[in-house]
């Protein structure tokens, strides 16, 4: 198998990289290219920041962990203020690198630990979103498999409910991660690069599909599509016991 031939190192951060993007990034990019569209240097912004910072806080997922973060709401209001006066041309900008911050240190953990009822049902709503853009939006499909929705007014009406949908149900796992006992046999497992590597293999994945996995930037718009969603329907093929380690690994990678 070519992707079992690499070194094992090398293969766990391939499987890291190829998985399905954190929706949260991509509602802060949208966000952030609609919020710029509004404001302009030579304007006074500061009731359209605080306009801006609640948009966000409205969001299903974004705005419980604004709450649940001190500090947050105005750090995203200054990141918005410096994006506008001295937009990023290299690199990530400010509001984004905020969110994939702020995912990195609190989503992230909390994820980890989500039970399984809602991890399984984050998981779902994932898969629901990307058969509607495999069958309306092949574009769209691919760019939530590799990095999130950057516009996410693109969407039609039924991809902007199930876009909610997605979020809400992170947000729930979110907080049933943010919430967890640990017990005497510790916290919720979940699987480790190799582990997740065999579970797919498990789940059915050939050598041809964890090289497309390995590669889904490269593939067309249709085939990057498919490979998203059964690597996100993997957890469903594997042995009952096994499901919550894989689904913990599939929303907490990328």
């Amino acid at each position: 198998m070519i992707f079992l031939r690499d070194r094992g190192l090398d293969r766990g951060q391939r499987l890291r990289s190829a998985a399905i993007a954190f929706i949260m990034a991509g509602i802060a990019s949208g966000l952030v290219v609609y919020i710029l569209q509004m404001l302009r240097p030579e304007e006074e912004d500061s009731a359209v920041l605080d306009q801006a910072v609640a948009n966000a806080h409205a969001l299903p997922m974004v705005g419980v962990v604004l709450d649940d973060v001190p500090g947050s709401q105005q750090r995203l209001r200054e990141a918005l203020r410096e994006e506008m006066h001295r937009p990023t041309t290299e690199g990530v900008p400010r509001p984004l690198k905020l969110m994939r911050e702020l995912r990195a240190d609190y989503v992230v953990p909390a994820l980890r630990a989500a039970d399984e009822a809602t991890a399984a049902a984050a998981i779902q709503a994932r898969s629901a979103l990307l058969k509607h853009l495999q069958a309306t939006d092949l574009p769209v499909c691919k760019e939530f498999a590799l990095t999130g929705i950057q516009q996410t007014e693109r969407l039609d009406g039924t991809g902007q409910k199930l876009l909610r949908d997605v979020l809400a149900a992170l947000e729930r796992a979110y907080r049933s991660g943010r919430t967890v006992k640990t017990t005497d046999s510790g916290a919720p497992r979940v699987a480790s690069d190799a582990e997740a590597h065999a579970l797919l293999a498990e789940a059915g994945f050939s050598a041809m599909e964890f090289d497309k996995l390995a590669h889904l930037a490269r593939l067309p718009e249709q085939d990057a599509c498919a490979i998203a969603l059964e690597f996100n329907e993997a957890p469903w093929k594997v042995a009952t016991d096994k499901r919550g380690p894989m689904m913990r690994y599939l929303l907490t990678v990328q």
